[in-house]
């Protein structure tokens, strides 16, 4: 199974996303050259994790969340 994102597909490597837990924005030092722009999204998958992904608004690009 996957979610549909913004009209996007997403699918976690390897494992299927079951459902989309919580979704949050951070918008923040706009006054610098880069300014953070991103918006979250809590994927519990198949295997009983959950991850987070974030979309970067400035450069449109997807990536995980690692802590």
């Amino acid at each position: 199974m996957s979610v549909t994102l913004n009209g996007r597909r997403l699918r976690a490597t390897r494992v299927s996303v079951l459902q989309v837990q919580d979704t949050w924005r951070i918008d923040d030092e706009w006054w610098r050259e880069r300014p953070v722009s991103r918006v979250y999204y809590a994927l519990a998958l198949k295997d009983g994790r959950v991850v987070r992904v974030y979309q970067d608004l400035v450069s449109m690009r997807w990536a995980r969340q690692e802590y």
